[in-house]
This record gives C-alpha cells, structure tokens and sequence, in this order.
C-alpha cells in the first residue's frame, strides 16, 4: 500500500494570489490554502456531490495532452460519476459555475505537480473515500 503523508491543511488568510499557486507547500511543514482557494475547493467538493451524492472511489489516470502534464479524475458512486481533468499549465483556473451546470468533464489547471497531488488528496479527504 502506498500513502501520502497525513497533513494538516491550514487555511491562511488573503486571496492566494501570492506565488500564484493553489497550495503552499513550506519544507518541513504542512500544506496552506488561502481562504479564496478554500472556498472554490469547498464549492468543487459540492457540486461533486451534488451530482455523485455517495462518492465511492477516485480512480486517477495520469497523461499527456501536447505538451502538458494531466492526470484524469474519476470520482464514481454507485450509479453516477464526475470527471475532473487536472492539466499542469502553470497557472491556475477553477470551474466556472456555467462548467459546473453544462460541461460533462470539469477543467481545472494547477501550477505544478504539488497542487495536483494535494488537490487528489484533498478531494478524497473530503469526500471521505479511498483513492486508487
């Protein structure tokens, strides 16, 4: 069995805007979140259950598209899913509420490799599942 190291996430005040990325991952210490952040994470974690109330497993599936680093995310329930594809670009967009309503796979664009590992394991800590 492989695991990340449990952390802490701690939401630190401001909009995140700083450094440009989701999470910051200090040396030694635990992974910090801005509040604006926080919030756009807790929003993607409702509308995931508003579509997959009982969210069993995430299976991740890392690729390439062009030049770009991805992983695809698939958050499955027993009778429904959601599909998140998380592409390094080096900046950073969430879902806007018109991808939320229309789009059958959601978009999010992460500065680096940390933001998508602790993005993944975020997800599951809050939707309380195991991931694959």
């Amino acid at each position: 069995m492989m695991q990340l190291k449990k952390t802490v996430l701690e939401i630190i005040t401001g909009d995140g805007q700083e450094g440009g990325v989701l999470f910051e991952a200090p040396p030694q210490g635990n992974p910090r979140i801005s509040e604006t952040h926080a919030e756009q994470l807790a929003e993607l974690c409702k509308q995931v259950q508003a579509r997959t109330p009982s969210v069993l497993t995430i299976t991740c599936s890392p690729h390439r598209v062009g030049h770009h680093s991805c992983v695809a995310v698939k958050l499955a329930g027993a009778n429904d899913c959601v599909n998140l594809l998380l592409t390094i670009t080096g900046t950073l967009r969430w879902p806007t509420p018109q991808d939320y309503a229309q789009a059958p796979r959601w978009y999010i664009n992460l500065p680096d490799a940390v933001d998508a590992v602790y993005l993944v394991t975020q997800l599951a800590e809050r939707l309380q599942i195991k991931a694959n």
